[in-house]
């Protein structure tokens, strides 16, 4: 019986022994056969004795205060990599994260370990990624583990880089649904996305049929997770290219400069690396992302480990080595000022435009026919011309020229003080008694209007002269004549058919802006025309798929040509134009 009861006694000593240490005694650990690193099932066998203690949307500047010292050293070190070429600090960070992974998390441990890797300032709480709301661990209903780098993008299971600390997330269950596998990348117009509860009402991003996209104080996060999981798994979990996860390298990298690393994102970093061994180097140091894809460090990184402020040239204010004129683009070039150091860059400066003077009229206007007036640059001597209206007949008084009589009818007429033009009236029989039907004409911005007056017997006159109209410029065309504002440039030509490219003009008002561009082509000097050959070439495309709209609606003429658009051309115009914004809009 003694020997029994010190048994006894042993074997509780020992299960409390074993009770107190990291290991669960309800955990069966084993080996990964793919990754060859120890794993536990079922709840966790290893905690952090650390709590995140960084804060988000604080800035880190330094990694004082970190393991970092001692986890960079010898040939791993900022200054020995960075001078080598970019697929060897690609392999040797790979090297380096793979060596010192040493404990690979089960799926189960990235929920139970979330309180202490993803709280804040050691609330003990879960700090859910998109959103940025603080769960408990107890509303787990609500929350559950995003893979940044999508399962069906990578390695399709859960172990491996599927379980990696470094790489999934707590996150808001709904905001996680709807990301699914899309893409990081830039939304335009796109679908806001709000959490669930308990994140009811905050805000977690941005989507389209492509396309996911972040808040901004989120973006670098997932920009430094992707890098993560591409360099430290690679292949072995189906992470081949950031661009299988992203819009592209350079959408990652601008992300990166947006969202800085915080303490908070730092200090995660420590306690993952308290778990299982290694670190995400790209949260420590930033500027390998660039290095890696052979791309200039940006000067204005702001890193933890303060190496791009640290290399970055410091630049003179710069001189024009080549002066921009009114149609090219000059260059402002830069040297740094630092001692050895004699790099340059360069920017670009934009072109100056025409500056046009008051223009004189080179061609003058007849009765009939429209005059010129030319502009010329003050600068360049370009030159633009624009069209002088008609002045229209001034005519004097009738004078008789046979008098009419009972059986043959008179003449008279009447002569223009401008250009002696003649017009001939009959004069009917004597004792005929007219009877007019008057009929208006109203004024254009090119014709003075008038009144006809017609008999039953043929005579007729015309009476009652209105000066013209002003141009009823409407989007800087007239709707009248189809004149472009003279104030209007190339310019202005390509930046309206910039926008009509990307869409940016949709329904009445892509119609509208199509109508303005042709106008403002037309209104340009040759000299002009050919600054804007590609961008013409452009609008031809465009009014050519408005044409097929056009047919697929049964309209029976084309909506328009690239050609003037004449009065009875926009009449046209809009009547095809209302059959297809039926149809269509």
């Amino acid at each position: 019986m003694q020997r029994f009861l010190k048994l006894l006694t042993l074997f509780l000593v020992l299960l409390m022994l074993v009770q107190s240490t990291v290991v669960s005694v309800f955990a069966i650990p084993f080996i990964d056969v793919d990754t060859g690193i120890y794993q536990a099932a079922g709840q966790p066998s290893k905690y952090s004795s650390q709590y995140n203690s960084g804060q988000r949307d604080v800035v880190a500047t330094t990694l004082n205060g970190t393991s970092a010292s001692s986890y960079y050293t010898g040939s791993n070190v900022y200054d020995v990599l960075s001078e080598k070429s970019s697929t060897e600090i690609k392999n040797a960070l790979a090297s380096l994260m793979k060596s010192t992974h040493s404990y690979q998390s089960s799926y189960n441990d990235c929920h139970y370990k979330a309180d202490r890797t993803d709280c804040e300032n050691e609330d003990k709480k879960v700090s859910l990624i998109y959103t940025g709301y603080s769960a408990t661990m107890s509303q787990w209903n609500g929350w559950n583990r995003e893979h940044v780098w999508p399962q069906s993008l990578g390695g399709g299971n859960t172990s491996g880089g599927g379980a990696d600390l470094h790489h999934i997330r707590p996150s808001d269950a709904v905001v996680n649904s709807t990301r699914g596998n899309k893409k990081y990348g830039e939304v335009t117009n796109g679908t806001a996305k709000y959490g669930s509860n308990p994140a009811t009402g905050y805000l977690g991003g941005y989507y389209n049929s492509t396309y996911f996209e972040p808040l901004d104080n989120v973006k670098g996060d997932v920009a430094r997770i992707v890098l993560y999981v591409w360099v430290r798994w690679g292949s072995a979990w189906g992470a081949d290219s950031v661009t299988e996860v992203f819009q592209s390298v350079d959408v990652l990298l601008e992300w990166m400069i947006i969202d800085p690393v915080d303490t908070w994102e730092l200090g995660r970093n420590e306690v993952v690396q308290d778990i299982q061994g290694n670190r995400n180097v790209f949260i420590d140091y930033p500027e390998y992302a660039w290095l890696i894809f052979g791309k200039e460090i940006p000067e204005e990184l702001v890193s933890p480990s303060g190496e791009a402020q640290a290399n970055a040239h410091h630049w003179d204010n710069g001189s024009i080595t080549t002066q921009p004129t009114c149609t090219t683009t000059g260059v402002r070039t830069y040297t740094c000022t630092d001692a050895g150091c004699h790099e340059t860059k360069t920017e670009v400066i934009v072109a100056l435009g025409h500056s046009y003077n008051t223009g004189v009229i080179t061609t003058n206007p007849s009765c009939t026919t429209t005059g010129i007036k030319t502009y010329t640059c003050t600068r360049c001597n370009a030159t633009k011309t624009e069209s002088v209206k008609a002045n229209g007949h001034s005519y004097g008084d009738w004078i008789i020229d046979k008098e009419a009589t009972e059986t043959e009818t008179g003449e008279k007429h009447r002569v223009c003080s401008a250009c002696s033009y003649i017009e001939i009236v009959v004069i009917p029989l004597v004792g005929h008694e007219h009877v007019y039907d008057s009929v208006i004409t109203d004024p254009t911005c090119s014709e003075k209007g008038y009144t006809t007056h017609t008999c039953n017997c043929g005579e007729s006159y015309i009476d009652s002269y209105t000066n013209t109209t002003p141009h009823n410029f409407s989007n800087n065309f007239c709707l009248d004549c189809g004149a472009a504002n003279p104030e209007l440039s190339a310019e202005d030509f390509s930046n309206i058919v910039s926008k009509l490219l990307v869409g940016s003009y949709i329904g009445e008002y892509k119609f509208t802006k199509i109508c303005e561009a042709i106008s403002i082509y037309n209104a340009l000097s040759d000299e002009e025309k050919a600054t804007v050959k590609g961008k013409y070439n452009a609008l031809k495309d465009i009014v050519a798929q408005y044409n097929e709209e056009a047919n697929s609606v049964n309209v029976s003429v084309k909506v328009f040509n690239i050609v003037y658009v004449d009065v009875a051309d926009m009449a046209l115009l809009y009547a095809a134009y209302t059959l297809l914004n039926k149809k269509y809009y």
